[in-house]
């Protein structure tokens, strides 16, 4: 496969010649019916990129929403026969379900499983351009460099999409995905599971009501450490067959074929690092409970950032790395200073630190914190009390619990209830008004924020200044050339 296949157009006769369809599938409604505008009893035909995370629990839950898998796309097509097999696997499962609907779906992934009924394809681009008009909604999840690429195509199909965190490869990628969103007014969510459940959505509440006080400091952590690889992978090796390594790199700048490429999430060239990782997880309450998006509206807004670390590695993500943002005033809450700790088993006194602030309400021992604070999570501090989210912001645990133990905390008293990120977001897909938190719009402000702390790593000890409004680093014009990157012919958001 050569460079050259990137800007091939795309045909018909070409996706023929390698996928396999029959009328074995389950029912497929008219191609004219668009996922806004249906029955809402209606199957809903997905496809599916990646295989991780989002994607994978929907390559075998599709059922439970009254949907079915129309498409799976992914260059490496070596794990399709793995996918293959969970998909006998749960057509098993399936078939001595209680409830008869599950036993009838049982069907379908038999047929998935023998490749019928199923359209398989390498190139995101050949999907859109052959299918789309056969299918109601997308899902993605894989390497970050993909997020991109894969979402803008499928809302210029008009397609809801549900993506992986963060929003794109860097702050151009979610500044454009939450554009192309909002031009689109296609239901959109990515995998941020907290934003979905009752505890996050009353602790909301909880904030805006000042029961912890006005919140001047936030601190959020993972404890793996980066892993400061030393030199980019070198040589060049035979391409497995199975891969298309010209559709791996995708947007990407060329480069040989080496499988130390694929690493997940170890490169910067490739991949979010912590902040990507656990970042967006944990943030997302901090974020939205402290109404930072706001910021994103408003003229004159400046977001400071400055980064310690163990090393300054420009190619990697170093061992341990200590972020702080200074965030403005927003409404009536004052300016807050947030710190990320990556590493902070590694990061000098980060794990005491934590420690430390939750001792002020009422946790004595340094179990007792470490049970709080685990692998990731945050911790929202307030002149009254404290807010800790776990690694996903799902459990919130208010402190001192003998003052705030009695307060409703599980169910949210204003804001609507969730039937979870998946449910809230098909329900969308079928033309409902669910109250979504991880839409293209906060989430794309939130990978900025966070995309922002990765570029502060490369200047370590010097202040950045970011104008939300503009996209811009205003006061630093080295930095201010590592919001995005070039894609290569053929790619666009």
């Amino acid at each position: 496969m050569t460079r050259m296949n990137t800007a091939r157009k795309i045909s018909r006769r070409r996706f023929l010649g390698h996928t396999a369809a029959s009328a074995g599938s389950l029912l497929i409604l008219p191609s004219a019916r668009t996922a806004r505008a249906y029955d809402a009893n209606a199957r809903l035909r997905l496809a599916v990129f990646g295989r991780m995370y989002n994607a994978q629990h929907f390559l075998t839950a599709a059922h439970i929403y009254n949907g079915e898998i129309s498409a799976f796309c992914n260059p490496d097509q070596r794990i399709v026969p793995e996918i293959l097999q969970k998909w006998e696997e749960t057509a098993k499962k399936l078939e001595s379900d209680n409830k008869p609907e599950f036993r009838r779906a049982a069907g379908h992934y038999r047929r998935l499983s023998q490749r019928e009924g199923l359209k398989i394809f390498s190139d995101v681009r050949e999907l859109f351009g052959v299918m789309a008009d056969q299918i109601d909604a997308f899902v993605v999840s894989d390497y970050d460099h993909f997020h991109g690429v894969t979402c803008g195509e499928a809302m210029r199909a008009g397609k809801p999409v549900c993506s992986e965190r963060p929003l794109g490869l860097g702050i151009d990628d979610a500044r454009n995905l939450r554009s192309l969103a909002a031009a689109k007014k296609v239901p959109t969510t990515y995998r941020s599971p907290g934003t979905g459940t009752g505890p996050f959505r009353r602790a909301m509440e909880l904030l805006e009501d000042g029961v912890i006080g006005p919140v001047k400091e936030v601190h959020f952590w993972f404890k793996r450490g980066g892993p400061d690889r030393d030199a980019l992978p070198r040589g060049k090796q035979p391409v497995p067959a199975g891969l298309n390594w010209d559709l791996w790199l995708g947007p990407l700048a060329w480069r040989e074929y080496h499988p130390d490429w694929m690493a997940y999430s170890h490169w910067r060239q490739t991949s979010n690092g912590g902040l990507g990782v656990f970042g967006a997880h944990t943030m997302i309450f901090p974020f939205m409970a402290l109404k930072m998006r706001e910021l994103w509206d408003r003229p004159g807004s400046s977001i400071r950032v400055t980064a310690e670390c163990s090393q300054v590695n420009l190619i990697s993500y170093p061992r341990w790395e200590r972020v702080r943002w200074e965030i403005p005033a927003r409404q009536n809450m004052p300016p807050v200073e947030i710190t990320w700790h990556h590493g902070p088993d590694f990061a000098p006194d980060s794990r005491q630190l934590l420690r430390d602030k939750t001792q002020q309400f009422g946790i004595s021992s340094a179990e007792e914190a470490d049970a709080i604070l685990k692998d990731a999570g945050s911790l929202v501090i307030g002149s009254e009390g404290a807010l800790a989210g776990d690694d996903h912001s799902v459990r919130i645990t208010a402190l001192p619990k003998t003052r705030l133990e009695k307060m409703e905390l599980n169910r949210p008293q204003r804001i609507p209830e969730s039937q979870g990120i998946y449910g809230d977001w098909i329900a969308a897909c079928r033309g409902g008004k669910p109250h979504i938190l991880a839409n293209f719009d906060n989430g794309g402000c939130l990978s900025e924020l966070l995309m922002l702390g990765n570029i502060a790593t490369q200047f370590p000890g010097e202040t950045l200044a970011y104008d939300p409004l503009a996209g811009k680093i205003t006061n630093h014009p080295d930095a201010g050339q590592k919001l995005g990157f070039t894609y290569r012919d053929g790619w666009r958001i």
